[in-house]
């Protein structure tokens, strides 16, 4: 036996290593292609240990830092991976030869009386075989199984990163909803002091008798109702830093601060909508994925018609016949072989190839169907950053400019005994309202903007 033993052990490694269980690839969590120039080089090196949402308490959170947490703590992220793992599980099991069937049995035992060879029977016989089928590898079963279970791993990715690229264009929605509820949180601050101060004023000029007691009144109305405001934006906060924790994956009331500015630089133009929509097209995992389930389909369908052919099971096995004490005569070895065909009359699998083929279909239209959508997704945005590019570059600065210096000589005017309490409150009025509008308009900017990167899959807009 130790002889055979290196003649065998080629052959033994060649079979361990064709069934061995193949490992997991590790998946790396990366920013999507929309956000991913120039923001590696500025993120915390992956090869360390991940930031973690319990070390963000009473820190800094910019939009870096937002992207890169929400990749690492994200649980929709995270469950999404798992389905890679999952469709690696289904490759894994598809690449698995069957496993061989030993069949074990003792047959024409003496039931009530015992054999000799004055009552024979028998005679007893002890039979050792194995089974295994080869109907895998000569209709090439394995193989389309495992064309469509590969498929099925990309189609699982593509699912992740556009998973990825929806949770993040979400994260980075969140972070500039808490920009611009901080801003109006400020501008509503602002308000509430300079309509304390002119209270404080207001209050001088009625004890001198400059001005009425119902201006007070006016004053102090008007005081109550920025008050109000301010709790509003308080709220408002609170509420948008909330929407961003759900996207950084902190389960415990942790407190974050988030810093950055809407101001913009140097606002860009937007390309023909026709080109962006080609560039998403190109560029959108969604629409890769459903073009590789369309694939997955067709391997499928590959898949089912060869599951039609006939199973083939060969079999080889040893018999010992007991005879001696039941016929009389010696007793013998023998050996057989076989194989055991299944007859395709009446299911030749119809009903799997006619589903498979309709899955096809159905993943066809639904490629068409996100194809509709696309092109919608693509225009809306296209037309809100527009809308606000178009403001930015011709009327937001001059009229919050202009309105910031009416508001200021208006006061110098009012302190003066110059101009009326209406006017005053009108012009700040004004002020705030325009000041309102400028912050929106340049939340509205960086949102659409990420927004539109975000549906095209591609950094087209920094």
């Amino acid at each position: 036996m130790k002889s055979l033993f290196p003649h065998l052990r080629p052959l033994l490694l060649l079979l361990l290593a064709a069934v061995q269980m193949p490992a997991f690839a590790a998946e790396v969590i990366a920013p999507p292609a929309f956000v991913k120039d120039g923001l590696s080089a500025r993120l915390p090196d992956q090869n360390h240990s991940p930031l973690a949402a319990e070390q963000l308490e009473d820190t800094a959170l910019d939009l870096n830092k937002t992207i890169y947490l929400a990749l690492q703590a994200d649980p929709q992220i995270k469950s999404a991976v798992e389905g890679i793992y999952q469709a690696e599980a289904d490759l894994v099991t598809a690449k698995l030869p069957p496993n061989p069937v030993m069949n074990v049995s003792n047959t024409l035992m003496p039931l009530n009386q015992s054999f000799n060879v004055n009552r024979q029977g028998g005679p007893p016989q002890f039979d050792l075989g194995v089974a295994y089928p080869i109907d895998w590898f000569v209709f090439g079963k394995r193989a389309a199984e495992m064309r469509a279970a590969q498929l099925g791993v990309e189609v699982a990715r593509a699912s992740v990163n556009d998973t990825i690229r929806l949770r993040i264009a979400g994260a980075i929605a969140a972070f500039y909803d808490v920009l611009e509820a901080q801003n109006l949180q400020a501008l509503a601050q602002e308000d509430f002091t300079e309509l304390a101060a002119l209270k404080a004023l207001t209050e001088k000029r009625v004890l001198i008798g400059g001005a009425g007691s119902i201006e007070l009144d006016r004053v102090n109305l008007s005081l109550l109702s920025s008050q109000t405001e301010l709790r509003a934006k308080r709220v408002a906060v609170e509420n948008a830093i909330s929407r961003l924790k759900a996207f950084l994956g902190m389960q415990k009331n942790k407190v974050i601060h988030v810093v950055g500015s809407l101001e913009i630089e140097h606002p860009q133009p937007i390309s023909d909508p026709e080109y962006l929509i080609q560039m998403a097209e190109e560029n959108r995992p969604d629409i890769a994925m459903l073009k590789r389930q369309i694939e997955q389909s067709v391997g499928n369908i590959e898949l089912e018609e060869v599951k039609a052919y006939p199973s083939v099971v060969t079999h080889v096995g040893v018999t010992r016949q007991f005879q001696k004490e039941a016929i009389g005569f010696p007793d013998q070895n023998a050996w057989g072989i076989g194989v055991d065909v299944s007859l395709p009359v009446f299911d030749h699998n119809q009903g799997n190839i006619a589903k498979a083929k309709s899955l096809k279909r159905q993943s066809e239209l639904d490629l068409d169907t996100q194809l509709i959508e696309l092109r919608s997704e693509i225009e809306r945005n296209y037309h809100v950053y527009d809308a606000s590019y178009l403001v930015l570059v011709n009327e937001a600065d001059t009229k919050l400019g202009v309105s910031k210096v009416i508001r200021d000589k208006m006061k110098a005017a009012y302190a003066l005994g110059g101009k009326s309490l209406f006017e005053l409150l009108d012009a700040q009025r004004n002020y705030r309202e325009t000041n309102r509008v400028h912050i929106m308009t340049l939340s509205n900017y960086w949102h659409s903007l990420y927004a539109l990167n975000a549906a095209i899959g591609k950094q087209v807009l920094k």
